[in-house]
């Protein structure tokens, strides 16, 4: 029997809430993005394989958003993943505010140029998402570990530009709770965008391997 939407959301709630808390935690290590990367990446590789078979494993607004538009999710469940993740971020944001003070002001994803940082958002999340629905197109028995690789990548790459969130969720909790949406049109559009794109891509790919 398929999980129910209630145990598919909170598995959502579970894997943000995971993976805002091993990226958050990582800082109080100190400055630098490796710790942070490697933090974010086995949390989602770890997440992925827990929870990948009650819901998806999407933890991300923008990959829940690409798997909706190929036919995966109704809208409902597009509106009840969005929230469960909204409050997964939340939460693992007050957590880490409470167990690392200060964490938030230093976790929350910044950038210097408004045109750099979007750019970075979209390169990769589009990275991020077309590894996401290629290997589960195929059904990868490794896809947790190409997607959370994929995400220590990205971080370490694209961190020094943007902050490296490629999630609108990483972005959101630790943002609402600071009450700093200055980023919003950066950390918004830029993910969504990055995942229709990959979205996009991904079809050109499945059209090229029938033909």
């Amino acid at each position: 029997m398929a999980p129910s939407l209630w145990s598919r959301a909170l598995a959502e709630f579970l894997g943000t809430f995971a993976l805002l808390q091993a990226s958050l935690g990582s800082l109080a290590w100190g400055e630098g993005p490796l710790v942070p990367a490697l933090a974010s990446g086995l949390a989602i590789l770890v997440m992925v394989v827990a929870l990948g078979g009650v819901s998806g494993a999407h933890f991300n607004p923008a990959v829940s958003l690409a798997f909706f538009l190929e036919g995966a999710l109704k809208a409902r469940e597009l509106l009840a993943y969005w929230l469960a993740q909204l409050l997964g971020s939340l939460s693992a944001s007050g957590m880490a505010a409470f167990l690392y003070p200060g964490v938030l002001a230093k976790g929350l994803p910044t950038f210097s140029d408004w045109g750099r940082g979007l750019a970075a958002e979209v390169l990769g999340t589009f990275f991020l998402v077309l590894v996401i629905l290629m290997v589960v197109r195929a059904r990868h028995p490794l896809a947790g570990v190409a997607i959370g690789l994929t995400v220590t990548l990205l971080v370490l790459a694209l961190a020094s530009l943007s902050g490296g969130a490629f999630n609108p969720a990483r972005w959101a909790g630790p943002a609402l709770l600071l009450g700093d949406l200055g980023g919003a049109l950066v950390y918004l559009p830029g993910p969504f965008l990055g995942g229709l794109l990959a979205l996009a891509v991904s079809r050109a790919l499945a059209r090229g391997e029938a033909g």
